[in-house]
């Protein structure tokens, strides 16, 4: 389980069952596709730290994915990994993530949000799939 402050509020991914964590990823990869080669970015500055690195390269890979897919499978690709997450109400309990009621207002916290959840489900497999710089997928990863 990781913990994460975003913005005036924590969140918290524990890991997918695997069933859903597969879906999520074949949904993922088939969207991200054209911008695969930004992933290392993301996830490689999220790891050393350096959280503004790990975001510049989170907007510029949404908005690239977000010019080339329909943007109802974006959004609804977006919504689906934000509420894998939980977070922590003011009574201190966590509560899964409601797109709507938490980022309304707060639109500047989903991609981080996004990303902490990526990064916490995925970023094994993409390390290992993008660790040499290569866009494969490694064998019987897919």
């Amino acid at each position: 389980m990781a913990e994460k402050k975003i913005g005036q509020k924590t969140f918290k991914v524990e890991p997918m069952l695997a069933t859903e964590a597969i879906r999520l990823q074949a949904r993922l990869l088939k969207v991200v596709g054209p911008a695969l080669d930004k992933l290392p970015a993301i996830f490689g500055g999220r790891r050393a730290g350096d959280e503004a690195v790990s975001n510049a390269a989170a907007i510029a890979a949404f908005t690239e994915i977000f010019t080339r897919a329909d943007p109802d499978e974006i959004m609804g690709l977006v919504r689906d990994i934000c509420e894998v997450a939980m977070v922590k109400r003011p009574s201190g309990a966590y509560d899964e993530v409601s797109f709507d009621g938490d980022f309304t207002g707060n639109l500047g916290e989903i991609i981080p949000v996004a990303v902490f959840v990526l990064q916490e489900q995925f970023g094994d497999f993409f390390g290992a799939a993008l660790a040499s710089g290569s866009r494969k997928i490694p064998a019987g990863a897919h």
